[in-house]
């Protein structure tokens, strides 16, 4: 999703299932249909930013819930910031602690909300607050992303090595099939916690060594620096991930 730089702070203890009223349907690479009430509107992709989100619930900041209204409420998001925006759709700050991602195509929507909700339990997957059939509320915290971290920094730390097995020890336990993920799609709080954004490949993609982190890290020139704190923390890490650097 671009430079979203957020993150969700895991100290909520459920989310609300939103009524499946509104949905956007993938049209073709210009344009969206937007479905409600068997009313078709179209909506250019050059217009997204502006978009006007229609929805039987509206998010009212200064509560932990979503609260209802009338069916078919009009809700402008052109008040919002935009804090995102890829191919896989716009994320906009709802309030200084939450946002909402809305998504372009179904299925990308399904594979990222069926993440989330199984990494509920972790404090490296963003907190669920509320999703509908095209869209995630999720925490919000202002945050750096790592790959920015390490270009800012030229260094990589055996601390910062420490963290990173330990975040691939939680994908794992999670079940994710892709234990991997690209460095600025890990995002560091003023704590200095990890959390990852863009999960709509943890169960598709069948990666459990973490090539894409390792190639960024070769880009950045700290993937040798990277290994050599790896095999002093677990040299059986280092065994299997050293011949990705070789290549």
């Amino acid at each position: 999703m671009g430079k979203s730089y957020f993150h969700y702070q895991h100290n909520h203890n459920g989310w609300d299932r939103l009524p499946k009223t509104t949905f956007f349907k993938w049209q073709d690479k210009k344009k969206y249909q937007m479905l409600s009430n068997n009313n078709d509107q179209f909506i250019s992709s050059s217009s997204v930013k502006q978009l006007d989100f229609l929805s039987d619930k509206v998010f009212v900041h200064s509560s932990e819930r979503l609260v209802e209204k009338k069916e078919n409420v009009l809700t402008s998001f052109k008040r919002y910031e935009v804090v995102g925006q890829g191919k896989d759709g716009v994320i906009y700050r709802l309030s200084s602690d939450r946002c909402i991602k809305v998504f372009f195509k179904e299925e990308v929507y399904e594979k990222e909300l069926e993440a989330i909700q199984v990494g509920q339990p972790s404090s490296i997957i963003p907190q669920l607050y509320g999703y509908g059939p095209n869209y995630i509320v999720m925490e919000y915290i202002e945050g750096i992303s790592l790959a920015k971290q390490l270009k800012k920094n030229g260094d990589i730390e055996k601390s910062l090595v420490v963290q990173l097995i330990d975040f691939f020890d939680e994908l794992k336990k999670l079940n994710f099939r892709r234990q991997d993920t690209e460095l600025r799609h890990i995002l560091i709080n003023e704590q200095g916690n990890f959390k990852m954004i863009d999960l709509k490949r943890a169960f598709t993609s069948n990666r459990p060594i973490p090539i894409k982190l390792l190639t960024d890290l070769k880009e950045l020139k700290l993937s040798k620096k990277f290994l050599s704190h790896v095999k002093d923390i677990r040299p059986s890490l280092y065994q299997r991930w050293k011949k990705f650097d070789e290549k």
